[in-house]
């Protein structure tokens, strides 16, 4: 999963996704060189890529850095060769729902992980 994290790193205006580990990419905002939250993400099914947490520290939320951040992971999802992505909404984190549906996320029918909701977004 190390290459996966590799494969996925880019520059935005505001933040990159920098690889930090395997399956984890660190959301770093540019003007300081600040790591501000995490990307863990997991292959999915056929061509299919899953956004398992996407955080921001809280201090940093309503700054628009996790929406560049889920912009930048769709962008280079696209460019590596993913067709589809998958994101979760833990059941605890409501806020989560709004934030993948401004992203162009749909809900799927049933549960998710831990009792939450699965999104998905195809990106062909």
């Amino acid at each position: 999963m190390a290459d996966l994290a590799g494969n996925l790193a880019v520059r935005g205006e505001r933040v990159e996704l920098v690889p930090a580990r395997p399956g984890s990419l660190a959301v770093v905002r540019l003007k300081d060189g600040r790591n501000i939250g995490r990307l863990e993400v997991l292959p999915g099914g056929l061509g299919e890529l899953i956004a398992w947490e996407l955080c921001i520290d809280e201090a940093e939320r309503g700054y628009g850095a996790g929406s560049e951040a889920a912009r930048l992971f769709a962008l280079a999802a696209s460019q590596a060769g993913w067709t589809r992505l998958r994101a979760r909404a833990h059941p605890q984190f409501g806020l989560s729902v709004y934030f993948w549906m401004r992203m162009g996320f749909r809900p799927l029918h049933g549960e998710g992980p831990e009792g939450g909701i699965w999104f998905v977004r195809r990106l062909t």
